[in-house]
């Protein structure tokens, strides 16, 4: 079946944040005095807002030192310049080539709907895309495979008529339950053995995963 449209993940994959989000975390960790909390916040990877917060607050057993937590990686959040974020390589040629061949594109990612339209708009990318899903738009977030049927929706297309885009484990088995062909290509973290049993592409560059799917 030949592809009708591309869905992409946002972060750690079209955009460089997932660094820049657990180093955040982790200059809050070390000012509230959490120690060795490294593998807890690379668990967030793919993970949508209220989820992660969840986690936090069952791994804090103190209220106030989740409180402040919470309020200092924000602050640090909030001190980035999202003009500074860098577009992960391959990104724009591969999406270049998609508006040139006609294929819809859009964009399924667990931050909130506006703030990624917001870090699109000003990285560039925001014109390549007919529609943007943000977890703010779904009751159940990745690895739940709702946001990319919604987004698949939102071209008028199944999600079995597109290529999915994806960086983490959680959002590779979103995509890969909606039944999307789906490429995964790691960012901070390697794939799960789990995961790298699905059957899907795992491919270290963009534009590798995108030929190796036939879509370029």
């Amino acid at each position: 079946m030949s592809l009708r449209g591309a869905i992409f993940d946002m972060d750690g994959l079209l955009l460089d944040t997932e660094r820049l989000t657990i180093l955040c975390y982790q200059r809050a960790a070390d000012d509230v005095g959490l120690i060795d909390f490294e593998p807890v916040l690379l668990g967030l990877i793919g993970v949508r807002r209220k989820e992660s917060e969840d986690i936090l607050r069952a791994r804090i057993d103190d209220l106030a030192i989740f409180e402040a937590f919470l309020e200092k990686s924000t602050a640090n959040s909030a001190a980035i310049k999202i003009e500074d974020i860098p577009i992960k390589a391959g990104a724009v040629e591969l999406l270049k080539g998609l508006k040139e061949k006609g294929l819809p594109c859009a964009v399924a990612t667990s931050t909130q709907t506006e703030k990624a339209r917001h870090h699109l708009e000003v990285s560039g990318l925001l014109g390549f895309f007919e529609t943007v899903t943000g977890g703010d738009q779904v009751v159940s977030p990745k690895p739940a495979p709702d946001i990319y049927l919604r987004a698949a929706k939102s071209l008028g297309l199944g999600a079995t008529d597109c290529a999915a885009f994806e960086d983490s484990d959680p959002g590779t088995r979103a995509a890969v339950a909606s039944g999307a062909r789906v490429v995964q290509v790691p960012d901070i973290l390697q794939p799960s053995p789990e995961v790298r049993a699905l059957g899907h592409v795992i491919a270290p560059t963009l534009l590798l995963g995108a030929t190796q799917i036939g879509l370029i």
